[in-house]
């Protein structure tokens, strides 16, 4: 039997495919922790999964289990979105087949993830991180296994692989970012001598150029993997950052945002930044994430006032959806 998505609008029940919506453009992914379900008489969506059609604007449509807390979302870019993992509170969620069915590969040792990885050359070597440390697989999921030999303060809130070469990680703890270069067997701390990191990113293009958001002491950047970190200073008027994301195409532009910050923009990979707020309403963001077939379009997911784009690097926003929603993690993808 071909299988279909359901889609709400304006009280009426579509169906349509996944070949119709999968067919051209992008795709976003926003996964959702949580929802304002406290307000008598609120219209509010449910907690899980959502993506859209870069074309839809501000029609999203659910997908997998409803109700639980999604923390954040990998998408293995290869498999064009057959291969799907969620970071949720009762561990990692897995479809291979575009969201028709999903598993939960975890145990019952493993919840409350944090954040989730897939290695692009290797999808079965995935990452997840949790506020007991850093978890494993080898074999897509089917077992997991702690990794945390050299890690002292477990509370993992960002994983990286490598997209160069797939031995060396990155994870963000609460006292730095500590880096793996045999696949999660050991680790050792980097120069990034503060605590409070939530979030590590890597360049697209140089993978020894990392960037650092912290719960109170601001933004670092690496340029040699870890080993010395500079401050960011100039033009930023906040200590806290939820998430940091390069532009895919050209990486000397990054997106920035935290507590009440609003978005930070830099196009000098990170030596300078300025505020990107006309027309975001709601300045407490938890994710950026830049359109791979266009730079120009940027999505910010923020606390309670759902999902914003902007179609001109950020110079605008408006909204676009998920209203009253806590949208932890947005990813786009190039499909």
């Amino acid at each position: 039997m071909k299988s279909t998505f359901s889609l709400l609008i304006a009280g009426l029940l579509i169906v349509v495919s996944p070949a119709e919506l999968f067919s051209q453009g992008s795709t976003i992914y926003a996964s959702v922790l949580s929802t304002k379900l406290f307000v008598v008489g609120a219209a509010n969506p449910e907690t899980g999964l959502y993506y859209q059609r870069s074309s839809e604007d501000t029609v999203w449509h659910h997908m997998g289990a409803r109700n639980i807390r999604e923390f954040g979302v990998a998408v293995h870019t290869p498999s064009r979105g057959q291969l799907i993992c969620l970071a949720s509170g009762n561990g990692v969620h897995m479809t291979t087949d575009g969201g028709s069915t999903w598993k939960v590969t975890t145990g019952w040792q493993i919840t409350e993830v944090l954040a989730v990885t897939i290695d692009v050359a290797n999808p079965d070597f995935m990452l997840c991180g949790t506020p007991y440390g850093v978890f494993r697989t080898l074999d897509r999921g089917t077992t997991w296994v702690e990794c945390n030999n050299g890690i002292t303060q477990k509370f993992t809130s960002s994983v990286i692989i490598d997209h160069s070469n797939s031995s060396i990680l990155y994870c963000s703890t609460e006292d730095g970012v500590y880096r793996s270069e045999d696949r999660g067997n050991t680790w050792k701390r980097t120069g990034l001598n503060v605590g409070g990191v939530r979030v590590v990113a890597q360049s697209p293009r140089d993978p020894n150029v990392l960037i650092a958001g912290t719960d109170d002491h601001g933004i670092y950047v690496t340029s040699n993997g870890g080993r010395y970190w500079e401050k960011c200073e100039a033009g930023l008027d906040h200590l806290t950052f939820f998430t940091i994301t390069f532009d895919p195409v050209n990486p000397k532009i990054l997106y920035a945002g935290g507590y009440m910050t609003g978005v930070y923009k830099s196009i000098d990979e990170g030596v300078s930044w300025t505020r990107k707020n006309t027309g975001l309403s709601n300045l407490n963001l938890h994710s950026i994430a830049v359109d791979p077939t266009n730079s120009n379009r940027v999505f910010a997911g923020t606390q309670w006032g759902g999902v914003f784009r902007s179609d001109d690097g950020g110079d605008t926003w408006r909204n676009v959806g998920l209203s009253g929603s806590q949208v932890w993690q947005i990813t786009v993808q190039p499909f």
